[in-house]
């Protein structure tokens, strides 16, 4: 299990929602909101759990700068 904590003020909710269904096939990802932030839970990892978390940020990252 590897957890993400990502600002909610710089990710916006629909790329984190868009971001997490590309990531469906390569992990079970789970996401609350907290005051100020979204805390994604990765479960079922099919690659390598810490460089699915940084694959899926790099992702996020992108969308965000479209």
């Amino acid at each position: 299990m590897q957890r993400l904590v990502i600002n909610n003020e710089i990710y916006t909710e629909v790329n984190l929602k868009e971001t997490c269904s590309v990531y469906h096939d390569y992990a079970r990802i789970d996401i609350s909101k907290k005051i100020g932030a979204w805390e994604l839970i990765f479960n079922d990892c099919k690659y390598d759990e810490e460089r699915t978390v940084k694959e899926f940020e790099n992702y996020l990252i992108d969308l965000e700068n479209k």
